[in-house]
């Protein structure tokens, strides 16, 4: 007779709905039932951990909470960083951010006082100070911290659009500061009079204006350039007619100068002839007088003088008998005619 094999055995078992057979193919051996107690004790084991896990929660360094039960706030104040304990399953804790936190808001458009429509790029940075966390996480919105953006959104597009209906689309640009410090007053007001948020700043990050107002505007600076243009040319004109005038005046001031300086030579030259004719007067006059003075004091003179200076010859008219004595007698000096008179 052939052994039985296992896989034989097996499927026999099975089919005769017994369990595990003895060692020598006998009857089945009864299973040993598991302890209850280890089971209880297992159960056990982990409801604590279950409960005790829901005991205990974490708030962040960047965080703070407030705890409800059973839908009713029961903390009174906000819950700082750290580790706290709450009662399982009945105390549910919110939390919500309070360090510094920036928010861009969507493209907002707004309109000028001349109604040209203009596009906003907006960013706000705030923070939620301690005295709004509770007004924040259960008076606002949904319990938490995951709609204060959506909240502030709408208050900040309407002081935006209320500052720049105050302005003229021409005048933004140069009054730029001044936009910027209404926007950051109005939102900070509004903003820790609604909520209780403290804003730390306001950035206009770009302002996109209408494909018009940009037309008009470069038609605007390019009529103004080429004004400019036109000026600088009648300035330069004016100039080279300045320099041409100015050009003429020197050369008439230079021939003025020049016609004063040959009057005043001319006038030097002819005092200076005049100056020297009337010393040659003088002198001759001295010299005449002198010459009396002696013609005076010595009677022969002139005739001798005459003689001194006789070319020899004779005179073609004579006054007399004609004879050339009387002219001798007369050029002659009379003997003692030198002698000087005696002074009386």
């Amino acid at each position: 007779m052939m052994a039985e094999s296992p896989i034989s055995r097996l499927f026999g078992n099975i089919s005769q709905g017994g369990g595990p057979r003895g060692p020598n193919g006998g009857s089945p051996r009864p299973a040993r039932p598991l302890p209850v107690g280890w089971l209880g004790a297992a159960a056990f084991v982990v409801i604590a951990i279950v409960v005790l896990g829901s005991c205990f929660y974490v708030v962040q360094p960047t965080e703070m909470a407030g705890v409800t039960r059973l839908g009713v706030v029961v903390t009174k104040e906000p819950v700082g960083p750290g580790v706290h304990f709450k009662l399982p399953f009945i105390e549910t804790v919110n939390t919500i951010q309070t360090s510094i936190s920036r928010f861009s808001l969507p493209p907002v458009q707004v309109y000028t006082a001349d109604n040209q429509l203009l596009t906003l790029g907006v960013s706000l940075t705030y923070q939620v100070p301690r005295a709004a966390v509770l007004h924040l996480l259960y008076d606002v919105g949904k319990a938490g911290n995951i709609d204060i953006d959506r909240t502030i959104e709408p208050i900040i597009a309407d002081r935006a659009l209320r500052v720049f209906a105050q302005h003229k689309t021409i005048n933004i640009s140069e009054r730029r500061a001044v936009i910027d410090e209404q926007m950051h007053v109005a939102i900070s007001k509004a903003l820790k009079r609604l909520f209780g948020i403290d804003v730390i700043d306001i950035q206009i990050r770009s302002i996109a204006y209408t494909t018009a107002f940009d037309q008009a505007v470069e038609e605007a600076v390019e009529a103004k350039a080429q004004a400019v243009k036109e000026q600088n040319l009648v300035l330069e004109k004016q100039y080279m007619a300045e320099q041409t005038v100015t050009t003429a005046e020197g050369a008439a001031k230079a021939r003025i100068a020049q016609a004063k300086g040959a009057a005043q030579a001319t006038i030097l030259r002819a005092t200076a002839h005049a100056q020297s004719i009337g010393i040659v007067a003088k002198a001759r006059a001295i010299a005449i007088a002198q010459v009396g003075k002696a013609a005076g004091a010595y009677p022969g003179i002139i005739p001798y003088s005459v003689a001194t200076r006789w070319d020899g010859k004779l005179p073609t008219t004579t006054v007399g008998s004609g004879s050339g004595s009387s002219l001798f007698r007369v050029l002659l000096p009379a003997a003692g005619a030198l002698v000087p008179k005696p002074a009386k």
